[in-house]
């Protein structure tokens, strides 16, 4: 049973990956100039009280830097409009999200 529990932790919820795909499409069209590895990025997950996902508007993504280091990326799900926003928030972040 441990093993189950350990192994499901390194998967996305949907909407953990629905936010690293909107990061990863606006790093893309940023150009291969941009400087980002848009196939190393990473989201936040949605929140969870009591392990049950709820509807979540707001994730932070790291995404790798060719150079090194990463940026954070906020996404905001705006669900009334059916749009998302996507911007970075920091620069040289760090690579780990914290929370």
């Amino acid at each position: 049973m441990l093993a189950l529990v350990a192994g499901g932790c390194g998967l996305e919820d949907p909407q953990q990956e629905a936010a690293r795909e909107e990061v990863q499409a606006h790093v893309r069209a940023l150009g291969p100039n941009s400087g980002y590895d848009a196939d190393d990025a990473h989201c936040t997950g949605a929140a969870s009280p009591w392990f049950r996902p709820v509807e979540t508007d707001q994730f932070t993504c790291a995404v790798r830097l060719k150079e090194g280091g990463c940026d954070w990326f906020g996404v905001a799900v705006d669900r009334e409009r059916s749009r998302v926003l996507v911007r970075r928030v920091e620069r040289d972040a760090g690579c780990t999200l914290g929370f």
